[in-house]
Order: C-alpha cells, then structure tokens, then sequence
C-alpha cells in the first residue's frame, strides 16, 4: 500500500473525507470555520470576517492532494482529494 495514505484513518464517505482534507489545510494556512455551502466549500481567511470560496484561494500549482481510504461495503478505495473537495487528476502531486 502507498506510504502516504494515512492508515489509521477510514473514511466512511467521501463527504467525511473532503470535510477532513479541508479542515486540515485551513488549518495549515491560517483559515478558520470552514463550512459546505451550495456546492463549495467556504472558509475565513486569517483576520477576515468574509468567507471565500477555497477553490478560489487554493493555488493548484503548489497545493499537493491528500490521499485517503474510504470505506466502500468490505473493501476501501483509495482517493487523492484536494482542499475544495475536488478530487486530485492523477497526475497532481500528493502530500
């Protein structure tokens, strides 16, 4: 199994893992109390008091993807997500 998916973590939907994958970047950037809202997520940006969409703020040239496992009925699927959700091409870098 590739070394960077974290093992220990089972995602049981893709939504559980995207809400992840964001939070933790956010996290890693200085934003605050991201949320999903019509399609996007959104979040606060460090001293901001309107949230931006993360898909217009991630730069995709220097943001890696986090692979995660996600449950599937008995077996787990291996997907590489980015930070707004969106799943990674497959040539993208991954963390």
């Amino acid at each position: 199994m590739d070394d960077s998916i974290n093992n220990l973590i089972i995602y049981p939907n893709i939504e559980t893992a995207a809400a992840a994958v964001c939070r933790k970047w956010c996290q890693q950037q200085g934003y605050t109390d991201s949320f999903y809202l019509h399609g996007s997520w959104w979040t606060f940006p460090p001293q901001g008091v309107m949230p931006v969409k993360i898909h217009h703020v991630i730069d995709l040239a220097q943001t890696k993807a986090e692979r995660v496992l996600i449950k599937y009925y008995s077996i787990a699927l291996s997907v590489a997500l980015l930070p707004d959700g969106c799943i990674a091409p497959h040539n993208h870098p991954e963390v």
